[in-house]
């Protein structure tokens, strides 16, 4: 049974699941300036989906980042500690579902909403997303969706060892047989797994193309029940070396990604951004390249 904790009792949990390179960070940012809300002081929790691995995964990661901010910490003890003592409880954390909980709990005051935001939480199967909602019946998910070939693009300039735009763009074929990107490009699976576990208005679901606006964050604040205020919209977070995906690559990733397409399609019709038209247009321009994997 979950364990109760009267302090967060009437709170709105929320998740951000993803997608990756799909403005979660600048959202993280937003939403940590927000009055009414308790942003996690690691962003990137990684707790859900990986309570069951084997290696030591992502703990040795928490306890290299906190290792960098010791050292940040001793160069300059000026500096806020919060975060250090964070990762510390992080890393104590482990795979306890209960001192997950407290994390939140000792750090929630007088906001009515506190969560975190992990993009790897788009590739949750649905035992897990089930056992969230079982922990917090009331579980809010948010889910950026950015054009399949244009997200894939971001990152693998994100993720990838390159010097040259050629040997980035030789590297594409090779990514859609990597865990690493399937997971995080399927939007269809990851889409049908959430739709099933949790009730549709406690799912937010928009585009990065649209994020960027007051109306997009205003539809957001309703969704979590707090207020909104103006967004930062010039600010850019986590940005991606700039280079171009070039007609003949960008063909080929839609033939790859066709099925993100064509689901978004069936289930957005009109409504989608027009860079989504503009690669749906290709596929039905070119049947030849319209087949699913």
């Amino acid at each position: 049974m979950a364990e109760k904790l009267a302090i967060l009792k009437g709170r709105t949990f929320f998740l951000g699941v993803g997608a990756q390179k799909a403005g979660t960070t600048w959202l993280s940012f937003y939403l940590r300036d927000h009055p009414e809300v308790y942003f996690s002081p690691i962003k990137e929790m990684h707790f859900w989906g990986t309570r069951t691995r084997d290696d030591k995964w992502p703990i040795s990661m928490f306890r290299k980042k906190l290792k960098a901010r010791e050292a940040e910490l001793q160069a300059n003890p000026d500096l806020p500690a919060k975060g250090a003592v964070a990762l510390r409880d992080r890393i104590r954390m482990g795979r306890d579902i209960g001192a997950y909980r407290r994390f939140f709990r000792r750090r929630v005051k007088n906001e009515q909403v506190f969560g975190e935001i992990t993009p790897a939480y788009c590739a949750l199967d649905r035992d897990e997303l089930e056992l969230i909602r079982r922990e917090y019946p009331s579980t809010k998910i948010i889910f950026l969706l950015r054009n399949p070939a244009d997200r894939l693009w971001s990152q693998m300039r994100f993720s990838e060892k390159f010097e040259t735009l050629e040997q980035l763009e030789a590297k594409i074929d090779g990514v859609f047989e990597r865990p690493l990107y399937r997971e995080r490009y399927d939007y269809v699976t990851a889409m049908r797994n959430l739709r099933a576990v949790f009730p549709a208005e406690n799912l937010h679901f928009d585009f990065y193309e649209n994020l960027f606006t007051q109306d997009a964050i205003d539809r957001l604040c309703h969704f979590l029940g707090i207020t909104p205020l103006p967004g930062e919209f010039e600010r850019s977070r986590n940005v991606s070396v700039k280079m171009p995906l070039g007609p003949e690559q960008r063909r080929k990733m839609i033939h790859e990604l066709s099925h993100q397409y064509t689901y978004m399609r069936d289930l957005y019709a009109g409504a989608l951004p027009t860079s989504w038209l503009a690669d749906l247009e290709i596929l039905e321009t070119a049947p030849d390249i319209a087949s699913e994997r």
